[in-house]
């Protein structure tokens, strides 16, 4: 009985040649049709076929990688790049395979160390070169791997286990990314995963790719990111340690995710090749999966090296493959929560009782900001909220026309909390710890601002999970739409459930520390209601600070409830176009370039799916 996948192929490949027929009886309804398609099929496959068309659109011929071969000959900067394989124990048809690939390499100037505790026997042709060395050697897989090290000749080491799969050109993106990033440490890029086997040419298949954001070292305390097709600059590694003994492991990922880690603690300076330079086998279980100890352990210890031993690491429940690492908030801060609100009796008490009725932490003040209620019923409410919990402050702020940043400024400079919670009034409260999560991340001193997963009333679709700057023209909520429920690439669920550094947050939901945001001058108020807090992070991260995006808590939000009372019953379109032209002046660079949000990745769109390069 044929498999799913295959019957899958079929159906592509009868859909695809009878678009194409179309197209060629009437021009444009290949597009059209196509178009269509996507639209209406089966998500998975429809990410198949984009990944596909996309790999068609990237394929570099004979005749280029011949000129990248002579471009690399001529660069400035020859790196000298040694290559470890392990091959104890590995098939040595599949070990044989990587060993090939790296001969057949673009980019010339390299070494290759085979280790095994026993000789690895090569093919006479094409192999007897002198660049090519076995490390021979009893012991473990961090023994013969550290043996190897000592005897590595390169400016930069890469390790690679028999299951990773390189193209001709993946050394060459590699080098070319630090030729761009000269004083880089490590090099990485992005990556799928590949199906051997099949008939005739069709030798493998590449789907399901990842496509990494730029260096982001709170997203490699979630996950090993960076993967094992990895160039490291040989001398940190050996100052680092190199390869670290794991008690009950010897898994190659989580030895590179703890080795990676100590280089990033280090200092190590990180360049990005963006598209994707290699691949994993499928079907290999995730690194650490069932040795939650080991990763507790390295995890927990690169927190201890941040001076936090009270580091809480635990698995991600929606992702097995992800960790979560927690940070307890230190002492009892105050915290005040800051609520712009205006009459909406149903909106505002609703996330008041939320806030009172669900929170863990107890040691915060709610600082309403009233900026003109004239519904008594709202007036009647708050005194009652007041006189049954002291912790509810009311601000009187009458102002016209309404801003959001004007409101939340004013709020700032009469609260007394150590950290700023910016919350809207059409939010609700779902998790207890809520603000534990938020004010442990915002206390961090690398940290700046901090924001949360915001899920829309049905509480299965996303709002927002972090900002990607340049989405539709100026900003947009990351992966708006989404359905958790629904099939996700292997980027959206990275993007989505990982602990990550992000460019920035909605003040929807935005912790900060008090003091921090008196420093950058609150909100700008020449934003009166939109793109504010996008400005106040970009702002932040002027600073060398980092925002941060957490998935660990939730809330609801009833999007824009708030913001279309206030000016009249509608959205003021005219505000938000001068908005977006004065981000757009000031933040001309991150709109081109967001470092968190890969350049491959469709800016039309909330979706983090491919630009289409079909045919």
């Amino acid at each position: 009985m044929p498999s799913v996948r295959s019957a899958l192929s079929g159906i592509t490949g009868t859909v695809r040649s009878t678009l194409k027929w179309g197209a060629r009886r009437a021009p444009g309804l290949y597009d059209a049709a196509r178009n269509a398609y996507f639209r209406l099929a089966n998500l998975r496959l429809a990410q198949d076929l984009a990944y596909q068309d996309w790999l068609r659109g990237h394929r570099v011929p004979g005749s280029a990688l011949a000129q990248r071969r002579l471009r690399s000959r001529e660069w400035d900067l020859q790196r000298y790049l040694s290559v470890v394989v392990d091959v104890t124990g590995a098939d040595p048809n599949q070990a044989l395979r990587l060993i090939r690939s790296v001969v057949t390499q673009a980019y010339e100037n390299w070494e290759l160390i085979i280790c095994s505790d026993r000789p690895f026997s090569l093919p006479r042709r094409g192999f007897e070169q002198e660049r090519i060395r076995q490390s021979i050697g009893p012991g473990g897989r961090v023994d013969r791997l550290n043996a190897a090290l000592e005897r590595c000749q390169g400016d930069f080491v890469c390790f690679l286990t028999p299951d990773d799969v390189l193209y001709p050109d993946t050394c060459y993106e590699l080098i070319a990314a630090l030729e761009d990033c000269p004083d880089a440490d490590v090099a990485y890029g992005g990556e799928d995963l590949v199906d051997f086997g099949g008939r005739g040419a069709l030798r493998y298949r590449r789907r399901e790719p990842l496509f990494k954001p730029d260096w982001n070292p709170e997203l490699l305390r979630s996950l090993p990111y960076l993967g094992t097709v990895t160039l490291l600059r040989t001398s940190l590694v050996r100052a680092v340690g190199g390869l670290r003994e794991l008690a009950g492991t010897e898994d190659p990922m989580l030895l590179l995710w703890d080795l990676q880690l100590r280089m990033a603690r280090a200092g190590a300076g990180v360049a990005h090749a963006i598209g994707t330079v290699a691949s994993r086998r499928a079907g290999l279980s995730a690194p650490g999966l069932d040795r939650d100890h080991d990763v507790v352990d390295l995890l927990g210890a690169a927190a201890i090296a941040e001076g936090r031993p009270d580091v809480i690491v635990r698995r991600q429940p929606e992702l097995p493959q992800v960790w979560q690492t927690r940070y307890p908030v230190v002492g009892e801060p105050l915290v005040s929560i800051v609520i712009p609100s205006k009459n909406q009796l149903p909106v505002v008490r609703r996330c008041i009782d939320s806030v009172l009725d669900v929170t863990s932490y107890q040691n915060y003040e709610i600082v309403l900001v009233d900026t003109g209620s004239d519904d008594p019923r709202v007036l009647s409410w708050y005194d009652e909220v007041a006189d049954q919990d002291d912790r509810f402050r009311l601000v009187d702020w009458p102002e016209q026309p309404w801003s959001y940043a004007r409101s939340c400024n004013e709020g700032a400079r009469r609260a007394r909390g150590e950290v700023l919670v910016m919350l809207n009034n059409d939010t609700e409260v779902l998790d207890p710890d809520w603000l534990e999560v938020l004010v442990g991340e915002a206390q961090r001193p690398q940290v700046g601002a901090v924001g949360c997963l915001l899920l829309y009333p049905d509480a299965v679709t996303v709002q927002h999970a972090g900002i990607g700057l340049g989405i539709k023209g100026v900003a947009g909520n990351s992966l708006a739409g989404l359905r958790l429920d629904q099939e996700q690439s292997r980027t959206q669920r990275m993007m989505l459930w990982t602990r990550r550094a992000t460019t920035a947050v909605t003040a929807a939901c935005l912790a900060v520390r008090a003091e921090l945001f008196a420093q950058v001058g609150g909100f700008d108020e020449a934003f009166r209601v939109t793109f504010n807090d996008v400005d106040l992070c970009c702002r932040i991260g002027e600073l060398g600070l980092r925002t941060i995006y957490t998935p660990y808590t939730r809330l609801l939000h009833h999007e824009s409830l708030s913001v279309a009372t206030a000016i009249s019953g509608g959205r003021d379109w005219s505000e938000l176009t001068e908005a977006a032209d004065l981000f757009q002046q000031r933040w001309a660079p991150l709109l081109e370039r967001d470092p968190q949000m890969n350049p491959h990745l469709s800016k039309a769109t909330t979706s983090y799916r491919l630009i289409h390069h079909g045919r």
